[in-house]
């Protein structure tokens, strides 16, 4: 079984998880989640998790579900943004081509 430092470290890392979420700072969510992933793999090469330990880390892991759903939810709006100015670009390019044939500048 992790130890208490390893639970508190894990329980602050938890804490930043979810103030980056609040402010949806998405690279510090990534390094928050690249932190977990390094204790989370240190405390699994130690020992396989036992029940008491994965009760211990479910809030954590709900945490992690809501942020991984929050960064898709983020992912879809920039991708509509980054298709609706592509096509407005492609508008205005063929309002301008088409401006260029009649030869209004």
């Amino acid at each position: 079984m992790p130890s208490a430092a390893e639970f508190s470290r894990l329980a602050q890392l938890q804490g930043l998880l979810a103030e980056a979420l609040a402010r949806e700072d998405w690279v510090r969510i990534s390094e928050v989640d690249g932190w977990i992933r390094l204790c989370l793999e240190r405390l699994q090469d130690a020992q396989p998790f036992n029940d008491e330990t994965r009760h211990k880390l479910a809030p954590l892991k709900a945490l992690h579900g809501h942020a991984l759903q929050a960064c898709a939810r983020e992912c879809a709006r920039l991708s509509q943004i980054l298709a609706n100015h592509t096509d407005y670009a492609e508008g205005r390019q063929a309002y301008s081509l088409a401006d260029s044939l009649q030869g209004v500048n």
